[in-house]
């Protein structure tokens, strides 16, 4: 079987630092208000906001 790292997939590094975490995973305002007006509690913002980055970084 192929390893996932040679198929299609992307994936998240197994080691990230602390600068690429905080340049590629901290959300704007803007992103932050969008997803307020789409949730109706914390939980679920802090869901969507951690989707929506997880998206853009992986594309």
């Amino acid at each position: 079987m192929t390893s996932v790292d040679r198929t299609a997939y992307p994936g998240f590094a197994r080691v990230v630092s602390a600068r690429e975490l905080a340049e590629a995973f901290t959300p704007t305002e803007a992103e932050v208000a969008w997803a307020r007006g789409r949730t109706q509690d914390e939980h679920h913002l802090l869901a969507l906001v951690v989707w929506l980055k997880s998206y853009q970084r992986l594309g």
